[in-house]
């Protein structure tokens, strides 16, 4: 494993937390969410450059795969979180 590959596994991971913690909390945090989406989106662009200068192991593949299922799965359960993020990410610009 190299260093693009635990990267992009580790922000993976860092924004489902961030995410697991706004679940738990009562209410809703913008800025716990953004930062989760911002880790997701850093975890999958590390993970297409693993996968473009073709480094060892698997877990490269592992990062894009989750990415889409925790966006699948945040999509499915909590479906104005998504328009949320992408409200809060217009309106800053």
């Amino acid at each position: 494993m190299k260093l693009f590959s635990l990267l992009s596994f580790g922000f993976i991971v860092l924004g489902l937390l961030l995410f697991g913690v706004n679940w738990i909390m009562e209410g809703y945090t913008e800025f716990i969410v953004l930062l989760g989406f911002v880790s997701l989106c850093a975890g999958i662009v590390l993970s297409f450059i693993a996968i473009a200068k073709q480094e060892e192991g698997i877990l490269k593949f592992i990062s894009p795969i989750s990415f889409f299922i925790i966006l699948f799965l945040t999509t499915w359960f909590q479906p104005l979180q998504f328009i949320r993020i992408t409200t809060w990410l217009n309106n800053i610009s």
